[in-house]
């Protein structure tokens, strides 16, 4: 048997092993919630359908494989244990509609595409002439698989740092426009809409939140602690204690918010002059490296010419 066909078979084993854990009943009973809904539906809240958000239909092999990777999330979920831990914390940060057994599932989706692009590789390389074993190939997939994995979690991380800067290069801007409304008479829920409804970036998503939170019966200032901890950026939680303490104790918000604007401002001068000194550090490697060289021979070439045409 050559090496291709010991790959395919070795895959198609693995695919049937799996199809047939699948099936059993042990992992296809229904959950406890599942058992008790048709019982308890008369106690649950009757929504409209027009309320309902709309879902895009899904086809083909999305639809066939979606409730496999659906399973398997939740099995990730409860395997990693993520309800108490930072997971849910980390979505918000994002400003992703995600649930964790949902990430789960993404990145179960993400890992099982690296695997069968492991397995395509060794197929293709089995098929040039190579000889792989199939160990060899399992191996591969499923260090594929868990690059896979690994990925997914970290274009969560990259998701997060990109929204935390976006955030904070908008800060100045939305503490200027609340200073200017409370300034000019607002109240602070007004002036909080105001920056909401004008703004479109991930400080306004995060204000809209927390007056959607609050006209739920939730103090703002609760609203916004609760929303300052999920977007976990530091300027944000100051302007927070400014505004809790501006509630409680009746302090003047107008200049404590026009201070902390200067202070951001003057804080992102000095990290960009910082970044600048760093990246002057790192451009005298091309000086170095490049143009200095083809300076010097371009300096000592006729030299060294005039020298060899006098010594003949």
């Amino acid at each position: 048997m050559s090496a291709l066909r010991a790959i395919v078979v070795v895959g198609i084993g693995l695919l049937g092993v799996a199809m047939v854990i699948s099936c059993l009943p042990r992992f296809r009973r229904p959950s406890l919630a599942q058992r008790l809904a048709p019982y308890l539906g008369a106690l649950g809240p009757r929504r409209s359908r027009l309320l309902s958000v709309p879902r895009a239909p899904r086809g083909g092999i999305a639809a066939a494989f979606h409730p496999i990777l659906e399973d398997l999330g939740a099995r990730l979920q409860r395997l990693f244990g993520d309800d108490g831990r930072d997971l849910p914390e980390r979505l918000a940060a994002a400003g992703s509609t995600l649930t964790p057994s949902g990430f789960r599932a993404e990145q179960a989706t993400w890992g099982v595409g690296g695997f069968v692009g492991g397995i395509a590789l060794t197929i293709v390389l089995a098929a040039s002439g190579r000889n792989i074993s199939p160990l060899a190939a399992l191996l591969v997939a499923v260090a594929f698989g868990a690059i896979g994995i690994v990925g997914r979690d970290r274009s969560l991380t990259r998701a997060i740092d990109a929204r935390r800067d976006r955030a904070r290069s908008e800060f100045p801007t939305v503490v200027d426009m609340v200073c200017l409304a409370v300034t000019a008479g607002e109240s602070l829920r007004g002036a909080l809409e105001l920056v909401a409804t004008a703004g479109s970036g991930p400080l306004a998503s995060e204000i809209r939140a927390a007056l959607r939170i609050s006209r739920g019966g939730v103090p703002l200032s609760e609203s916004l602690e609760t929303r300052a901890k999920a977007l976990g950026l530091a300027p944000f939680d100051r302007f927070v204690g400014a505004v809790v303490a501006a509630q409680e104790r009746g302090m003047p918000l107008g200049e404590a918010l026009r201070a902390m604007a200067f202070d951001v401002r003057e804080s992102e001068k000095r990290e960009v002059i910082e970044a600048a000194g760093r990246k002057q550090v790192s451009m005298l490697i091309p000086v170095v490296g490049l143009i200095l060289p083809v300076a010097i021979l371009f300096a000592f070439f006729p030299g060294v010419v005039a020298i060899r045409t006098l010594a003949r």
